[in-house]
């Protein structure tokens, strides 16, 4: 059974589940009008038994989750919101440092240190030998906008490309 699918949104930078347009069934209030969210878009949902949210792409997903799942910072780590807050998920290790990046300045030195934390964020693939390399690297793809590149190597030869042209902008 596969996985629910984590689709990236790059224009807002988030990740979220979508519902198989196939199967959508639209929510309507008592009056058969459409509810909306906050945003103003159509609700749905689905109740037919094998369709509702979108299956498949459990590589990309948990790299998603594992990137942008914040890690707990360590007692070293200095926390840029000055809260003291080292966040985390309290069952155990999990998500990037890319977090403690957000209010850096552009620098040769913060291409270095999103370059380690994705690489440290998605060693446990490797570990797991769900892959046999990851390759990781990052850009300033403009002047304050922060990009990275993932090749995810399988030990068969199969490869897939993740870019994410924009980790953080106005830095």
């Amino acid at each position: 059974m596969a996985d629910i699918a984590t689709r990236w949104d790059t224009a807002t930078g988030t990740g979220d589940w979508t519902i198989d347009p196939a199967s959508q069934l639209i929510w309507t209030d008592e009056s058969g009008r459409s509810i909306v969210d906050e945003r103003g878009r159509v609700v749905s949902a689905s109740f037919d038994p094998g369709s509702g949210l979108t299956d498949g792409g459990d590589l990309q997903t948990a790299v998603l989750i594992s990137l942008f799942s914040d890690a707990a910072a360590d007692d070293d780590d200095v926390i840029p919101t000055g809260s003291g807050d080292p966040r985390g998920w309290w069952a155990g290790p999990i998500g990037s440092k890319l977090w403690l990046r957000a209010r850096s300045r552009p620098s040769p030195q913060l291409l270095a240190l999103v370059k380690n934390d994705i690489e440290q964020a998605l060693t446990w693939l490797i570990e797991d030998r769900v892959l046999s390399a990851i390759d990781v690297e990052t850009e300033w793809t403009a002047p304050t906008i922060l990009g990275a590149r993932v090749v995810l190597r399988r030990s068969d030869g199969r490869r897939t490309e993740l870019r994410f042209s924009r980790l953080w902008e106005n830095i």
